[in-house]
């Protein structure tokens, strides 16, 4: 466990390297990527994270996308408890910071564990296809996009 006495702070670690060489920017890693396989456009990296929080460590497993898109392909929390649970909440700062989408857990996850999966995503913690299908758009969304379509149709 962490001795840091912010209950907010986080360390994230790695396996994949080229995401540790480019410090987890998704710009950098898109750079290097391009440098690596020149004539392909689309990647994909898989790594596992290891999340340590002052609750403990969790453990995620991931798929990086060249699009941007992060999936949880597998996830062993620190804590069980859905709301105290810190490992989802930083893996989604750490990927919005770093240029990444919110990640997404894969459907088979999600279904695994429905209601916690769906206070991240109701949250907007998280993203998932599987939930949006299910319930539509979340309320949380509907006054964003109003708002970006508003200033489309002015810029028109």
């Amino acid at each position: 466990m962490l001795t840091n006495p912010d209950p907010n702070y986080f360390r994230i670690d790695f396996t994949d390297v080229t995401i540790n060489e480019a410090d987890g920017s998704f710009e950098e890693v898109s750079n290097i990527m391009s440098v690596e396989s020149p004539n392909s456009k689309e990647w994909v990296l898989r790594s596992s994270a290891s999340i340590l929080t002052s609750y403990g460590m969790g453990i995620i497993d991931l798929q990086f996308h060249s699009d941007g898109n992060i999936y949880i392909l597998d996830f062993k929390a620190s804590v069980g408890d859905v709301f105290y649970n810190p490992d989802i909440p930083a893996i989604s700062q750490w990927a919005q910071d770093n240029g990444w989408k919110i990640p997404q857990p894969q459907p088979n996850l999600v279904k695994s564990n429905k209601e916690f999966w769906k206070h991240f995503y109701d949250t907007l913690i998280i993203d998932s296809d599987y939930f949006d299908k299910r319930y539509g758009v979340r309320p949380q969304l509907q006054s964003v996009d109003k708002k970006n379509n508003k200033k489309k149709n002015r810029r028109s």
